[in-house]
Protein backbone atom coordinates (compact mmCIF):
# COMPACT_ATOMS: atom_id res chain seq x y z
CA UNK A 1 0.00 0.00 0.00
CA UNK A 2 1.40 3.61 -0.83
CA UNK A 3 1.06 4.99 2.47
CA UNK A 4 2.46 2.19 3.97
CA UNK A 5 5.47 2.35 2.02
CA UNK A 6 5.77 6.00 2.22
CA UNK A 7 5.74 6.04 6.49
CA UNK A 8 8.23 2.70 6.10
CA UNK A 9 10.82 4.36 4.44
CA UNK A 10 10.68 7.48 6.65
CA UNK A 11 9.51 9.67 3.57
CA UNK A 12 6.61 10.78 5.33
CA UNK A 13 5.69 11.43 9.36
CA UNK A 14 2.82 12.48 11.46
CA UNK A 15 3.47 16.13 12.20
CA UNK A 16 1.23 19.08 12.35
CA UNK A 17 -1.13 19.86 9.59
CA UNK A 18 -0.17 23.17 7.52
CA UNK A 19 -3.93 24.07 8.10
CA UNK A 20 -4.66 23.71 11.45
CA UNK A 21 -1.18 22.79 13.32
CA UNK A 22 -3.21 21.38 16.24
CA UNK A 23 -4.10 18.53 13.97
CA UNK A 24 -1.70 15.86 13.03
CA UNK A 25 -1.48 14.72 9.31
CA UNK A 26 1.11 13.33 7.31
CA UNK A 27 3.79 15.09 6.40
CA UNK A 28 6.94 15.15 5.06
CA UNK A 29 10.02 13.86 6.42
CA UNK A 30 12.16 16.90 6.56
CA UNK A 31 15.51 14.71 7.36
CA UNK A 32 14.37 12.63 4.28
CA UNK A 33 13.94 15.16 1.90
CA UNK A 34 16.82 17.83 2.44
CA UNK A 35 19.02 16.49 0.57
CA UNK A 36 16.35 15.80 -2.43
CA UNK A 37 17.09 19.23 -4.38
CA UNK A 38 20.90 19.01 -4.71
CA UNK A 39 20.16 15.23 -5.57
CA UNK A 40 17.89 16.47 -8.84
CA UNK A 41 20.51 19.42 -9.31
CA UNK A 42 22.94 17.12 -9.52
CA UNK A 43 21.64 15.02 -11.92
CA UNK A 44 20.01 17.67 -14.29
CA UNK A 45 23.39 18.84 -14.77
CA UNK A 46 24.06 15.47 -17.03
CA UNK A 47 21.08 16.71 -19.07
CA UNK A 48 22.26 20.76 -19.41
CA UNK A 49 23.87 19.61 -22.60
CA UNK A 50 20.59 19.44 -24.20
CA UNK A 51 19.79 23.16 -23.84
CA UNK A 52 19.80 25.41 -26.99
CA UNK A 53 18.78 25.02 -31.07
CA UNK A 54 19.37 21.88 -32.48
CA UNK A 55 18.56 20.41 -36.44
CA UNK A 56 17.59 17.07 -36.32
CA UNK A 57 16.59 14.46 -39.08
CA UNK A 58 13.66 11.85 -38.32
CA UNK A 59 14.61 8.74 -40.45
CA UNK A 60 11.16 6.49 -40.43
CA UNK A 61 11.18 3.20 -42.69
CA UNK A 62 8.99 1.76 -45.55
CA UNK A 63 5.92 -0.17 -44.51
CA UNK A 64 3.23 -1.43 -46.16
CA UNK A 65 1.13 1.70 -46.63
CA UNK A 66 4.47 4.51 -46.66
CA UNK A 67 7.63 4.50 -48.50
CA UNK A 68 10.35 5.69 -46.50
CA UNK A 69 11.08 8.92 -45.90
CA UNK A 70 13.30 11.55 -43.88
CA UNK A 71 11.61 14.95 -42.37
CA UNK A 72 13.98 17.73 -41.37
CA UNK A 73 13.40 20.40 -38.64
CA UNK A 74 14.58 22.20 -35.83
CA UNK A 75 13.83 21.19 -32.34
CA UNK A 76 14.63 23.98 -29.46
CA UNK A 77 15.21 22.94 -25.31
CA UNK A 78 15.51 25.30 -22.60
CA UNK A 79 16.27 24.74 -18.80
CA UNK A 80 12.99 25.80 -16.23
CA UNK A 81 13.15 28.61 -14.19
CA UNK A 82 13.90 26.64 -11.43
CA UNK A 83 15.89 24.57 -13.31
CA UNK A 84 13.90 20.86 -12.54
CA UNK A 85 12.71 20.47 -16.33
CA UNK A 86 14.46 20.31 -19.46
CA UNK A 87 11.50 21.95 -22.26
CA UNK A 88 10.85 21.88 -25.61
CA UNK A 89 10.14 25.25 -26.55
CA UNK A 90 7.47 25.81 -29.85
CA UNK A 91 8.23 27.65 -32.43
CA UNK A 92 6.63 30.83 -30.73
CA UNK A 93 8.49 30.42 -27.71
CA UNK A 94 6.30 28.26 -25.42
CA UNK A 95 7.86 25.76 -23.07
CA UNK A 96 6.85 22.72 -22.20
CA UNK A 97 8.32 20.45 -19.70
CA UNK A 98 9.68 17.57 -21.03
CA UNK A 99 12.75 15.54 -19.19
CA UNK A 100 13.15 15.58 -15.19
CA UNK A 101 14.63 13.61 -12.79
CA UNK A 102 12.87 12.06 -9.76
CA UNK A 103 15.16 12.05 -6.69
CA UNK A 104 12.86 9.62 -4.70
CA UNK A 105 12.77 7.05 -7.24
CA UNK A 106 16.28 7.67 -8.76
CA UNK A 107 14.37 7.68 -12.34
CA UNK A 108 14.98 9.68 -15.32
CA UNK A 109 11.21 10.42 -16.39
CA UNK A 110 10.20 11.63 -20.19
CA UNK A 111 6.56 13.51 -20.32
CA UNK A 112 4.62 13.84 -23.75
CA UNK A 113 1.61 16.04 -23.16
CA UNK A 114 0.72 17.35 -26.85
CA UNK A 115 -0.66 14.98 -29.48
CA UNK A 116 1.12 12.16 -27.88
CA UNK A 117 0.87 11.55 -24.26
CA UNK A 118 2.98 9.39 -21.73
CA UNK A 119 5.44 9.04 -19.10
CA UNK A 120 8.68 7.00 -20.04
CA UNK A 121 10.99 6.54 -17.35
CA UNK A 122 14.71 5.48 -17.25
CA UNK A 123 15.31 2.97 -14.27
CA UNK A 124 19.10 2.89 -14.92
CA UNK A 125 19.74 6.16 -15.78
CA UNK A 126 22.61 7.07 -17.95
CA UNK A 127 25.49 4.10 -18.57
CA UNK A 128 27.92 5.80 -20.33
CA UNK A 129 26.52 8.13 -23.23
CA UNK A 130 23.14 6.07 -23.63
CA UNK A 131 19.93 6.86 -21.57
CA UNK A 132 17.01 4.46 -22.49
CA UNK A 133 13.53 5.43 -20.81
CA UNK A 134 10.14 3.19 -21.66
CA UNK A 135 6.38 3.27 -20.65
CA UNK A 136 3.14 3.58 -22.24
CA UNK A 137 2.44 6.08 -24.59
CA UNK A 138 -0.24 6.93 -26.50
CA UNK A 139 1.13 8.21 -30.06
CA UNK A 140 -1.51 10.01 -31.65
CA UNK A 141 -4.92 8.13 -30.57
CA UNK A 142 -2.64 4.93 -30.87
CA UNK A 143 -1.42 2.85 -27.76
CA UNK A 144 1.88 1.55 -27.04
CA UNK A 145 4.40 0.30 -25.34
CA UNK A 146 7.16 2.27 -26.21
CA UNK A 147 11.14 2.40 -25.91
CA UNK A 148 13.06 5.24 -26.63
CA UNK A 149 17.37 4.31 -26.91
CA UNK A 150 19.18 8.03 -26.44
CA UNK A 151 22.63 8.46 -27.59
CA UNK A 152 24.84 11.00 -26.75
CA UNK A 153 27.96 11.89 -29.25
CA UNK A 154 29.39 14.65 -27.41
CA UNK A 155 27.79 18.09 -26.50
CA UNK A 156 26.85 18.78 -29.89
CA UNK A 157 25.04 16.01 -31.28
CA UNK A 158 22.72 13.12 -30.18
CA UNK A 159 20.28 10.62 -31.36
CA UNK A 160 17.50 8.57 -30.34
CA UNK A 161 15.72 5.65 -31.46
CA UNK A 162 11.81 4.46 -31.27
CA UNK A 163 10.98 1.63 -30.75
CA UNK A 164 7.42 -0.46 -29.82
CA UNK A 165 6.91 -3.68 -28.09
CA UNK A 166 4.90 -6.08 -30.09
CA UNK A 167 2.80 -8.73 -28.84
CA UNK A 168 5.56 -11.75 -28.48
CA UNK A 169 6.98 -9.10 -26.15
CA UNK A 170 10.16 -8.22 -28.68
CA UNK A 171 10.99 -4.85 -30.03
CA UNK A 172 10.41 -3.57 -33.11
CA UNK A 173 11.82 -0.65 -34.51
CA UNK A 174 9.99 2.58 -35.52
CA UNK A 175 11.91 5.73 -36.53
CA UNK A 176 15.43 7.29 -35.51
CA UNK A 177 16.48 10.65 -35.24
CA UNK A 178 19.68 12.41 -35.35
CA UNK A 179 20.34 15.75 -34.06
CA UNK A 180 23.02 18.34 -34.81
CA UNK A 181 23.60 21.43 -32.41
CA UNK A 182 22.82 25.03 -34.32
CA UNK A 183 25.59 27.51 -33.73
Amino acid sequence: MLMEELFSRGIMTMGPSRMNPAVQTGIFNAEFIAGMPARRAAEMEKFRWLVGEWHYENHVPASKRNPAYIDEGISRFSMSEDDSWICSVAHNGHETPQITFDPFSEQWIFVLIRGSYGMLRSRDGWKGEQLIFSGLMTMIGIDTEWRMTWTKSGNNRFSFINEERLADGSWAFIDDWTLKRIG
